[in-house]
């Protein structure tokens, strides 16, 4: 499994203008990862050059693991929907100049007044606006699993199903299958035939005077959480999961500190399981 950095982890010092685009890949490449996973919301207005990206991600060696495309969080009609067609399509453009294998779509939150019938709504539009424009590249469109309690894995993978086409695949995100009250090694073995992209996020209960992020719950370092980390990587092992893991802090530490302590005990993790491939304990 390869190992990358998404750019919400350090969603603060982007946000505040303390790191630039290229600063965040050199960031990363510091800490010896294997790849970066950019996601338009920052790169958008950022006045960057993508040749400069480009340039960028030669000379430090990263791939992109994945270009999170930004897009509305419901179905629109007219001209609204043309808008947000041309707007999608520019994302799109940027992502193929970047090499990039996989744009990531959905993955969000919703409010548990959102159906699982809107969800799967959305989900089609984004399809059915996306899929022309990846005919003929080597371009997967991952929709991630959302945090929303009325579309689990159950939904994802029948709808993926229904779709049918080999540019439309899942995305896992850990902490969304958690948040929605799933068991995520359930979740993680349904959609396992479907899987080309795995997020790995943690959450914790929100102290008293804390406002939750997400239901009932905050970001934290990775490793330090709810999520069952090392039982799903346990499960990615088996099924032979040999793609990405795009490590995302979300937490209320400082974005250095807890970006750089989830990957520590990412990694841990990492050669704990890789340990155990080589050296298995006895029953």
């Amino acid at each position: 499994m390869k190992v990358a950095i998404s750019m919400r982890s350090v969603q603060e010092p982007l946000l505040r203008g303390d790191m630039r685009i290229t600063d965040f890949i050199k960031y990363a490449a510091s800490l010896a990862v294997e790849g970066v996973e950019l996601d338009d919301a920052y790169l958008s207005g950022a006045g960057v050059d993508n040749g400069e990206i480009q340039g960028i991600l030669k000379e430090t060696g990263l791939q992109v693991s994945c270009y999170d495309i930004c897009h509305q969080m419901e179905p629109l009609q007219g001209k609204a929907r043309e808008e947000e067609l041309e707007r999608i399509q520019a994302e799109l453009l940027v992502a193929k100049s970047l090499g990039v294998r996989y744009v990531k779509a959905v993955g969000g939150a919703f409010d548990s007044g959102v159906t699982a019938r809107q969800v799967e709504d959305l989900i089609g539009q984004l399809v059915e606006m996306v899929l022309p424009a990846l005919q003929g590249t080597n371009l997967t469109l991952v929709i991630e699993n959302p945090a929303s309690v009325n579309f689990d894995s159950r939904h994802l993978a029948q709808l993926l199903a229904e779709i049918d086409n080999p540019q439309v695949k899942a995305g896992f995100n850990m902490a969304n299958a958690f948040v929605a009250g799933e068991d995520p090694e359930a979740a993680l073995e349904r959609l396992k035939d479907q899987i080309v992209h795995v997020r790995a996020v943690d959450v914790r209960w929100a102290d008293c005077d804390e406002e939750p992020q997400s239901g009932s719950y905050v970001g934290c370092v990775v490793g330090l959480g709810l999520v069952p980390l090392e039982r799903l990587f346990k499960v990615l092992r088996t099924q032979e999961y040999e793609g990405w893991i795009s490590l995302e802090f979300t937490g209320l530490e400082d974005a250095y500190f807890g970006t750089e302590a989830s990957l520590k005990n990412l990694r841990q993790c990492l050669v704990a399981l890789q340990s155990e491939v080589f050296h298995p304990s006895e029953s």
